[in-house]
């Protein structure tokens, strides 16, 4: 079967907790807010496990990672995944493999110590994520199949916490970067885009689309009425409620949200949105048709918890059918 899509990026173990008051976990991580996102070192992991030993109440667990949420979408709706990175050689590694059914997993490395988000809920509903990146930081070169990524129709990139992946991911860029060659794609997520515009360079002069929220846009330099010209050719920002736009050359078009069946859980609809668009795309659909597709894809996966409620293959087929 043809590889449509390779998904290169962080694979973790998502833990989700019910934490009454954030702030033990503001003190013991520099640089977190709520509802923000920071990255744990070894030590710094082993604070928070103590803390949430402490105050916090599991409440489930699930896989995780924007690579991986965007792979199992695309499966889900019936496109020929193929997920590269790594997960431990541990019984979080084997959870996180018999959750991505579907997807392509040959060339997911099994080493060390499986990636772990510890995602914390608060009494308002917001939450506040920790990414123990553990061996999603020992990427390298030897863990990527060249000939695959050069077959797919496209190539979408996800963050990392550390410098070696996205060195790895910069490397993959200029490689892939050439006529007849996979469209490539960006998801930087808030980790990626706290680099700055300057950190993503490479990445930025390369990519074809890059899929932001509105306030990693605004981190990048970005402005929300106009098409700056560092920025790749197609911006698509995902601004929840209040839908999506596209940015392009000369113009901006927006796109109203889908109302969801029921709000359950937002947790991994931007990795959905992703999924929809790409599916999209692949499916030869126009760009505008794909951003649609996106939206209600997202809007679908608001109704369940986990990847519970992704949409499927009928979903994409009822859909490709009223716009072919």
């Amino acid at each position: 079967m043809a590889v449509r899509v390779v998904c290169l990026g962080a694979v973790n173990l998502d833990l989700i907790y019910r934490v009454e008051d954030l702030s033990p976990f503001i003190e013991a991580v520099p640089g977190l807010t709520p509802g923000g996102e920071a990255a744990l070192d070894a030590a710094a992991e082993e604070r928070v496990q103590e803390l949430l030993a402490r105050q916090g109440r599991l409440m489930g667990k699930s896989g995780g990672g924007q690579a991986a949420n965007t792979a199992f979408a695309l499966a889900r709706l019936g496109l020929p995944a193929v997920l590269v990175g790594r997960v431990g050689q541990d019984e979080d590694g084997r959870f996180l493999k018999e959750s991505l059914v579907g997807v392509n997993l040959e060339y997911l490395r099994q080493a060390g110590e499986s990636g772990r988000a510890y995602v914390l809920v608060d009494t308002g509903g917001e939450r506040t994520i920790l990414v123990a990146p553990n061996t999603n930081d020992e990427l390298d070169e030897a863990d990527v199949p060249w000939e695959v990524l050069e077959q797919a129709d496209f190539v979408h990139f996800t963050s990392f916490v550390g410098e070696g992946p996205l060195r790895v991911q910069r490397r993959a860029a200029r490689r892939l970067k050439k006529k007849n060659g996979p469209v490539l794609t960006l998801d930087p997520g808030e980790l990626y885009a706290r680099r700055g515009r300057e950190g993503l360079e490479d990445l930025l002069a390369r990519v074809e689309t890059l899929l932001v929220t509105e306030a990693e846009w605004l981190a990048l330099g970005g402005h929300l009425d106009c098409h700056p010209e560092w920025a790749p050719p197609y911006v698509l920002i995902k601004r929840g409620a209040l839908g999506a736009r596209l940015l392009m050359e000369g113009y901006y078009q927006d796109f109203p949200a889908e109302p969801p069946a029921r709000l359950v859980d937002t947790l991994g609809a931007g990795d959905v949105f992703a999924a929809g668009y790409l599916a999209g795309r692949a499916s030869g659909l126009k760009l505008a048709q794909a951003v649609l597709l996106a939206v209600k894809a997202a809007a679908c996966s608001l109704a369940g918890t986990g990847r519970e409620a992704y949409p499927d293959r009928e979903f994409l087929e009822r859909h490709l059918s009223r716009w072919r």
